[in-house]
């Protein structure tokens, strides 16, 4: 780990006289090489000279350790401030730098889409909005609110979810409209305009129109009964009740406003958190704490926060209301409005609704801060720990696992996961195929893992803080060899498991670190050896998943693998021939027959098994006879085997 130094060498300072005065995004980079800090200046010369002026760090902590551990720099020109606030956001995304804000839910939320400009329309889970004149309703941050409604759309509302290529292929009803779960329009088991009436309940429920929606089921259930169609009305009364149950459980709140997004900030010191709430059409949908650390004033802070929070494809209502206004408000308004194609405003309000819906998101910031402290405190105390414990400088907040696998050597792979401040950060998992290693050999596998990470490389993620490998000392070997062969300094410790007498309870973990025989010693039931473990173990789960789907892609190559008289050879030609499982599935029996090396018998029996969920529409010639009681039948031979 690198070291903080008092002030720039004389390098650097030459280096940053030779800045230009242009505006751009300048990037600070420690010791070993390491992107640590992201920034943007209309001046690129007159704002990093000011992280080095006397007095600047006007003592801030995390001002002071920027400074301090900066031994090389870059910059990048850029056009304007706006394609320097564009520039800014990606880069600190790509790098991750650990003295800048990053949100680490920074992805899109998902939202629905209801597939209006087809005939027959399908509601769709989505995370990106296009201008296809479809409707589209969210974002949902909460994945268990969309599920909830999916699934009362899909027993009550039996709108279609196949694909189109499906839903024209379709010959015969399907397993959804067995159950229910589907009208069948693709065969004509539904008219136009009762399959409107089904879209249109979707959308009153997705619109939040539930009294509309509610007050027209009770009219429907109500002439059913008059009409002693009691079947039919017992389904009208189960949909009331899940319209109604689904709406309680989202706990929706009316707002009085249509379309926004809701900033607030609640700091205790240096602990700063920020509350996001989204309203929809007058409907407070979701509302989120996000916690961290800063020094920085709340404009300059907000200002990050919302560069960072859009920087995803995500939905962008007219307004943003935030508790103060935040540092480049008229950039960020011209670059939100620019990816909305819609006027987009950045306002403070002072009075009214909407200052309301500021206070209510500053309480529940003040709530979320008091929980989210202590748990930041408890991570900050482990991370300062391993690295006390492993003979770091510099705290552990970001760990890379790597794990091998394989059985006897076959389909070896390799998982790489990924943990910042003691959580998983699936963004940077990763997986691998072993390419030059033949045989069970885990050590030049895991080589090979850590010399394809680490090369040198603009596309390379950003280094960890800690590389934990699974395995012991011979793991520990090859992990260094690939660190020296690419120049990386970056912290490694192999963890390994050792079984004493008395069974799996007895089962210890060992850290192994360079330059010491004997492992070091965290404790079975401290915090640290649990987060260790824990990403140990995720890794080792990763790795499997991978391996396991890999073992089924090798066993369901084309789908024909259940066949009788269809081996590996017969296979390949089908495909061959054809060109894929679809085309073959197209083809005649005839046409099936006439491949090269293909037996009636074994065509038929391919066009049967294709073909086993539809009405037989042809006279198999020569049916083949059914094997004797009792008796076993080996597989038939292919020709030329």
């Amino acid at each position: 780990m690198g070291e903080a130094h008092t002030g720039p060498s004389e390098a650097l300072r030459t280096k940053i006289d030779g800045l230009p005065t242009e505006p751009g995004v300048y990037i600070f980079i420690d010791a070993i090489g390491r992107v640590i800090y992201i920034g943007k200046g209309v001046n690129l010369r007159s704002r990093v000279r000011s992280y080095f002026a006397p007095g600047a760090s006007d003592g801030r902590v995390l001002f002071t350790a920027i400074v301090g551990q900066t031994a090389n720099l870059d910059c990048i020109v850029c056009q304007n401030e706006l394609e320097a606030l564009l520039l800014e956001n990606n880069l600190i995304k790509k790098h991750r730098p650990r003295f800048n804000l990053r949100l680490r839910d920074d992805k899109t939320y998902v939202s629905l889409r209801v597939t209006v400009s087809e005939a027959w329309p399908r509601v769709q889970v989505i995370r990106h909005w296009k201008d296809d004149g479809n409707l589209y309703f969210g974002p949902y941050p909460s994945a268990s609110s969309v599920r909830e409604v999916l699934r009362v759309i899909k027993k009550y509302i039996p709108l279609r979810t196949c694909t189109n290529a499906f839903f024209d292929s379709r010959r015969r009803p399907c397993l959804e409209y067995e159950i229910g779960r589907c009208t069948a329009p693709c065969v004509g088991h539904d008219t136009e305009e009762s399959y409107a009436e089904l879209v249109e309940q979707a959308l009153l429920l997705l619109r939040g129109k539930d009294r509309t929606l509610i007050a027209k089921l009770e009219a429907r259930m109500d002439e059913a009964a008059a009409s002693r169609e009691y079947e039919r009305a017992g389904k009208l009364r189960d949909q009331i009740a899940a319209v109604r149950h689904v709406l309680e459980k989202q706990n929706v709140a009316e707002v009085p406003h249509g379309d926004c997004d809701v900033f607030a900030i609640h700091r205790h010191d240096d602990f700063v958190s920020v509350q996001v709430m989204l309203v929809r059409e007058g409907r407070l949908l979701e509302s989120t704490a996000h916690s961290l650390r800063s020094e920085d004033p709340d404009s300059t802070l907000l200002s990050a926060f919302l560069g960072q929070f859009y920087l995803g494809d995500k939905f962008l209502p007219p307004e943003v209301l935030v508790s103060v206004v935040p540092d480049d408000r008229d950039l960020l308004e011209t670059w939100l409005s620019g990816r909305a194609s819609h006027p987009v405003s950045v306002r403070a309000p002072q009075r009214g609704g909407k200052r309301r819906l500021i206070e209510m998101a500053q309480k529940n910031a003040a709530v979320s801060a008091t929980t989210d402290e202590l748990r930041l405190e408890a991570r900050e105390k482990i991370a300062h720990s391993i690295a006390e414990h492993l003979g770091l400088t510099e705290p552990v907040r970001r760990i890379e696992c790597y794990d091998i696998s394989n059985i006897q050597g076959s389909l070896s792979v390799a998982s790489r996961v990924a943990f910042e401040d003691g959580e998983p950060d699936p963004d940077l998992y990763r997986r691998y195929r072993i390419r030059t290693v033949r045989g069970a050999d885990d050590f030049a596998s895991m080589r090979e893992v850590l010399d394809r990470r680490f090369r040198p490389s603009e596309k390379r993620d950003p280094l960890p803080d800690l590389v934990l490998v699974d395995g012991g000392k011979g793991q520990l070997g090859r992990a260094l060899e690939a660190f020296a062969k690419h120049g990386v300094d970056v912290a490694v410790a192999g963890i390994a498991k050792e079984r004493r007498k008395g069974g799996e309870s007895s089962v210890e973990e060992r850290i192994f670190v360079p330059g010491r025989s004997e492992p070091i010693d965290l404790g079975p039931d401290t915090p640290e050896s649990y987060l260790l473990q824990r990403v140990r173990d995720e890794a080792h789960r990763f790795a499997n998943t991978y391996h396991r789907e890999l073992r089924r892609r090798s066993h369901l190559v084309s789908g024909l693998e259940e066949i009788p008289g269809i081996g590996p050879k017969r296979r390949k030609t089908l495909i061959r021939h054809f060109g894929s499982l679809q085309k073959i599935r197209e083809a005649s029996l005839e046409q099936i027959g006439a491949t090269p090396g293909m037996t009636r018998a074994a065509a038929e029996a391919t066009y049967r098994f294709l073909h086993a969920d539809e009405e037989p529409n042809l006279e198999l010639l020569d049916p083949p006879p059914e094997s004797p009681i009792g008796v076993d039948e080996a597989p038939p031979k292919e020709a030329g085997a």
